[in-house]
């Protein structure tokens, strides 16, 4: 069977001029364009039998090219069948979109066998009408609707008996269907997809395709539509779910690098408990808190205190040490950045610090180190509670808790040009000045037992500190502060050779300096009660053998007699 085909759309055929130039349509079901289904006046207009089923369309219909691709659309083509033309109509559902609908219409009056009267060919047109699951609306020339099928109501809310014969003109008036794309098509010649808002406020997909006669004038127009509002929220739904989803997993790895495990807090001195008072009070509001004091005596410890005293402890806590991280890279730690954003980029992008605070706090260690271009920036992100992305366009909201520190003198960096001066007042709201440890020697004991107790369940170890070695460690100055007291304490644990730490185990810079002279006063009669009074002050400001010795310039031996000589219940105390 040979098969010629000519392009055309209608050929000046419509649906008014097929009352007696038709045998009875036949009608193809065509899945994932595989022939499924024919009816007997298929097969009669194909001049073939149902061995024809389970093939490719394309194999029945070769030279038919409306069904290549994937179209979304009601389109016609007119193909010549041995003497006969044929018109194919292909409608395509949108679900499943696998699914197709194909109507041929014999055209030729040589094979006519009998009339059809119009009104049988309608009952076909709406049997298939009614099969298509979308709505769909078939228009004239001038906009007038001829034809709906059954969920044109259901959609629009208005019945087959009121739409038919109505404008489209009419019904956007009505608001039936704002805006109308026939009446769009109608004007631009074209087919188009738009989305419409119907009357209940329900968001509508619409496709419209324009039917031409040989006079290039629109004689159809056919629409479908389907309501996709559901689809939407659902969409819009699980894109915030992903970026939930997103947020979260980036928080996890950010926690997992980072100890999550918080002390319990050693703050013996009066100024510590000043410093722990003032840090509980600020935790109930949300003021922006500056952290000052030298390095190591536990400023980000104090942030975490803040934090989950906070009505903001379910969050997140993102700490960032704007002094370890390049210049060049501290920006997109930030900030984050788009996917594409710059070369060696992460395909998927990435979430910047600030945003993984959402709804928490974001800690800023050595603010000092911070460079001036990017103080511009933390100061708008301060003051605008918004970012944007490296490479982005989108202004995100951030919601979160600001607390900063620096061991770094921020005033004289203002003055010297090399700290915004607004920044730093933004930044400095409530601020809080940890003491160094040598300030708050009450504190040391109780932090070399805790720090000793810490590392040796880490370690499995059972090391302890003879009273000698407690004496050296307590009268050190300790000008790393807390930090250095806690890895000394781990190497004391990792390298002693034996349970009982002693002096000679303590690092070279602990240990005991060759006996100095003692000082010689002039008047004999007065050097038992001065030296009873040097030493008993001595003791009460620096309660160890080794403490008096280094501020009396003596020896601890030396010390340790003075002090049982001069003090009656030393003795006792250091059985």
């Amino acid at each position: 069977m040979e098969i010629k085909t000519k392009q055309a759309g209608w050929e000046g055929h419509d649906l008014d001029g097929l009352d007696r130039n038709f045998l009875l349509p036949g009608v193809l079901k065509v899945f994932n364009d595989t022939l499924e289904w024919a009816d007997a006046n298929a097969l009669k207009i194909l001049a073939c039998n149902n061995d024809i089923f389970g093939r490719p369309i394309e194999e029945v219909l070769p030279n038919c090219s409306i069904f290549r691709g994937k179209q979304k659309e009601v389109v016609s083509q007119v193909v010549e069948l041995g003497n006969c033309q044929v018109l194919v109509t292909s409608i395509m559902s949108e679900t499943p979109m696998e699914l197709r609908l194909i109507i041929l219409h014999q055209l030729d009056a040589e094979m006519i066998t009998e009339n059809i009267p119009r009104t049988e060919i309608y009952k076909e047109i709406d049997h298939l009408l009614e099969s298509i699951h979308n709505d769909v609306l078939i228009a004239d020339g001038k906009g007038v609707i001829v034809r709906v099928n059954p969920s044109f109501e259901e959609i629009y809310g208005i019945t087959e008996e009121e739409a038919v014969g109505q404008t489209v003109f009419e019904m956007e008036k009505r608001e039936v269907f704002v805006p109308s794309v026939t009446a769009m098509v109608l004007k631009q010649k074209q087919k188009l997809t738009i989305v419409q808002e119907n009357r209940k406020g329900r968001k509508i997909v619409v496709r419209a395709v324009p039917v031409f006669n040989e006079r290039n004038e629109i004689e159809r127009v056919v629409s479908y539509s389907q309501d996709i509002t559901d689809y939407l929220a659902l969409k819009d739904q699980y894109e915030k779910l992903e970026e939930l989803m997103k947020r979260y997993s980036s928080e996890i790895r950010e926690l997992r690098e980072k100890e999550v495990f918080f002390p319990e807090f050693v703050g013996k001195s009066p100024k510590m408990k000043q410093v722990l008072g003032l840090a509980m009070k600020v935790a109930s509001v949300e003021s922006t808190v500056l952290l000052t004091g030298e390095s190591g005596v536990g400023k980000n410890l104090i942030a975490r205190l803040i934090h989950q005293k906070s009505d903001r402890n379910e969050g997140p806590f993102i700490e960032i040490n704007c002094g370890a991280i390049p210049e060049n890279l501290l920006e997109s730690e930030l900030f984050g950045y788009e996917k594409g954003a710059f070369s060696g980029a992460n395909r998927e992008g990435k979430f910047g610090k600030i945003e993984l605070a959402q709804n928490g706090t974001l800690f800023l260690d050595e603010i000092g180190e911070l460079p001036l271009s990017l103080q511009v920036k933390i100061l708008k992100v301060i003051q605008e509670k918004s970012l944007t992305k490296i490479g982005g366009t989108k202004q995100i909201k951030v919601d979160f808790r600001l607390i900063s520190a620096t061991n770094k003198d921020l005033e004289t960096l203002v003055r010297e040009k090399q700290f915004r001066e607004d920044l730093y007042y933004r930044l400095n709201v409530v601020p809080i000045n940890i003491p160094p440890l040598r300030e708050r020697r009450e504190d040391i004991l109780p932090l070399m037992m805790q720090s000793l107790k810490e590392t040796n369940s880490q370690y499995q170890k059972e090391k302890s500190l003879c009273k000698d070695a407690v004496d050296i460690l307590l009268s050190y100055g300790w000008p790393g502060n807390v930090r250095e007291l806690k890895n000394v304490m781990e190497r004391l644990v990792v390298t002693a050779d034996d349970d009982v730490i002693r002096p000679s185990g303590l690092p070279d810079n602990f240990q005991i300096p060759a006996e100095s002279n003692s000082k010689v006063l002039p008047l004999r009669e007065a050097v038992e009660l001065l030296e009873k009074e040097l030493v008993q002050k001595a003791y009460e400001r620096y309660p160890t053998s080794v403490g008096v010795a280094k501020v009396l310039g003596i020896s601890q031996p030396t010390a340790a007699r003075k002090l049982r000589k001069h003090l009656g219940n030393y003795s006792k105390m250091n059985k």
